[in-house]
């Protein structure tokens, strides 16, 4: 049985914003519902990269090596202030006709990857499963078994979460498919976008 303690936990640490809850709103408004679904998708693999690497000890590698962690969300931190370029880039091309809110994606599949790339690149992503796992690991139980049932749980309410947010930015997407509403938007999801690279960038181990 899960208990409740890590089911609220881990539900307090998906609504948390973060550099993940960015980049879905951020999809989900430039591109739509699907767009957003794919980023959620790309970074529930991201999760099933860091589950799998926690039980190989990976993450806690990552966690006691100085130089794996500062690599790692230096990397992560460049490609959120790269994102957030992008987004402040279009709101100063961004035409002066309606944009079309069926206007679809270069592909779905860049979506995926940007939701992924986020969180393979995010260590703090590899850290929960070391900080927070060992907590709620029963003693004498098959341990490779709990932590996949925790894992499954952990992803699921992530998995949940996210798409709650695409079907709510999905809805209101049309009301700020406006030139002027766009811009702002990109700005402000530019500024932070760039700003969580930032904090990454800083954040100490």
């Amino acid at each position: 049985m899960i208990p409740w303690a890590f089911v609220l936990t881990c539900v307090v640490v998906a609504v948390s914003p973060g550099p993940a809850l960015a980049v879905m709103i951020n999809q989900s408004l430039r591109w739509g519902r699907p767009a957003g679904f794919a980023a959620v998708a790309g970074n529930t693999t991201g999760l099933v990269f860091w589950a799998a690497a926690s039980v190989f000890g990976l993450t806690a590698l990552i966690h006691a090596s100085e130089v794996a962690f500062v690599t790692l969300k230096i990397v992560g931190a460049a490609y959120l202030c790269w994102v957030g370029v992008q987004a402040l880039r279009r709101s100063r091309r961004t035409p002066d006709l309606p944009v079309p809110v069926d206007t679809g994606p270069p592909g779905l599949l860049a979506s995926y990857r940007t939701g992924l790339v986020t969180n393979l690149t995010n260590p703090k992503a590899g850290v929960l499963y070391l900080a927070l796992f060992p907590q709620f690991l029963i003693p004498g139980e098959d341990t490779l078994t709990h932590t996949a049932v925790l894992a499954a749980a952990q992803m699921s309410i992530s998995a949940t979460w996210y798409s709650l947010v695409v079907l709510v930015v999905g809805t209101v997407r049309e009301a700020l498919s406006r030139p002027t509403v766009r811009r702002r938007m990109d700005q402000v999801m530019g500024v932070v976008l760039i700003g969580l690279g930032i904090r990454l960038a800083t954040a100490s181990t």
